[in-house]
């Protein structure tokens, strides 16, 4: 049976953009790094996540938003949802389903050091079967 600990699947470190940066920056940003989420920040806090599916929602399907002049804190989600480092994958598949999130930030002592995705319950998941 594999490890069933979140810090064995999740994603660190943690990539962030400036909550003013365009969504076009942070789009660009994202395929650059090949990742499907970040963490915005505003100075040194994290104040939301914004995801493909907010790019996809917000700013494509919606066409309300301008991606060359507004910014990432106009389309994130917050609060960044979290789960302890040492949560099991069933406890992050839980919570995740019941508040309806693809991603999920994972605390070490109160502070982020990871994003655990739907991505990272399948891996998971489908090792069990």
């Amino acid at each position: 049976m594999p490890d069933n600990l979140i810090k064995t699947y999740m994603n660190s470190p943690v990539l962030s953009v400036d909550a003013e940066k365009t969504i076009q920056e942070a789009g660009e940003f994202m395929l650059k790094n090949e990742v499907r989420s970040l963490l915005v920040k505003d100075q040194s806090e994290y104040v939301g996540i914004v995801t493909k599916t907010d790019f996809i929602l917000r700013v494509y399907i919606n066409e309300t938003m301008d991606p060359e002049k507004d910014v990432v804190l106009e389309i994130m989600s917050k609060p960044i949802l979290s789960v302890d480092l040492d949560s099991t994958m069933e406890e992050a598949r839980k919570y995740m389903q019941k508040n309806k999130i693809g991603h999920i930030g994972v605390t070490e002592n109160g502070k982020i050091i990871g994003i655990l995705s739907k991505e990272n319950l399948l891996t998971y998941f489908g090792k069990l079967t």
